[in-house]
């Protein structure tokens, strides 16, 4: 995997180890930072306006970055970083909960296979009673068709067509109620098939929400922490204030 970094002292351009540019990670949607850059005007390398991105991938999940507009195939990749990297304690929590969204996306996919596997084997087993049904109908109709064909004196074949017939008209029921039970069956996997990709969706939407509660609440502690280090500035100048005062009124009574 390309390290990604934020050395852009020459040509602002990322580039990986190996000299090549970074390619762009994975993006999730923002309405607040999207579209080109018309203050900044960051060109890629193909000579167009580089468009903003807000990353969601790893630990770099929230940090907003301008990247070549083309499509992929064309793209020159990562143009420059916007946000500096996140501080230590908020990349050790970004990526405990990527790892937990990359096992909830494994699990899933394993769960979709197993499904599927077994949608396959049931829907091999029903097209082969299906074959076994309809060759059985076709018996069943060439035997009837012959004993029609057979002189009524015959009553030793006729005998032995009636007692063929009944187990075969047996067999058809049954292979029908087979039939049925695995169209049910099918159904049923169907149902939970849906139910796995919305609980995935739902997983990815959780993560994410939590992820952009996080960036929130440190966005608002980096906000009281300013505003604590203005109250505490104003406090210093009110105390050197009153202690100028205070050594006005002693050079005063000193000179009393």
């Amino acid at each position: 995997m390309d390290s990604w970094s934020d050395d852009s002292e020459e040509s602002g351009y990322e580039y990986s180890s190996g000299g090549s540019p970074i390619k762009i990670p994975a993006t999730i949607e923002d309405p607040n930072y999207s579209g080109v850059d018309d203050e900044a005007m960051v060109m890629c390398e193909h000579g167009q306006p580089a468009k903003r991105h807000v990353c969601f991938e790893g630990i770099s999940t929230g940090r907003t970055f301008i990247a070549c507009g083309l499509d992929e195939a064309s793209s020159c990749g990562v143009v420059q970083w916007v946000d500096e990297e996140w501080p230590e304690h908020l990349q050790n929590a970004l990526h405990k909960l990527w790892l937990l969204y990359e096992d909830c996306q494994r699990a899933n996919r394993m769960a979709c296979l197993e499904h599927s596997s077994l949608v396959h084997n049931l829907t091999s087993q029903k097209n082969k009673l299906q074959e076994t049904y309809e060759k059985l109908v076709e018996d069943v109709n060439n035997l009837l068709d012959t004993q029609g064909n057979i002189p009524k004196e015959n009553e030793v074949q006729q005998g032995e067509h009636e007692e063929i017939t009944p187990p075969l008209d047996n067999n058809i029921s049954a292979l029908k109620e087979q039939l049925g039970a695995m169209d049910a069956e099918n159904k049923e996997l169907k149902q939970k098939v849906d139910q796995l990709k919305s609980i995935q969706v739902a997983q990815g939407n959780v993560i994410r929400n939590l992820m952009f509660a996080h960036l929130k609440e440190k966005e608002k502690l980096s906000t009281e922490r300013r505003n604590l280090e203005f109250h505490i500035a104003d406090l210093v100048k009110a105390s050197d204030k009153n202690k100028r005062k205070l050594k006005d009124i002693k050079d005063i009574c000193d000179e009393e």
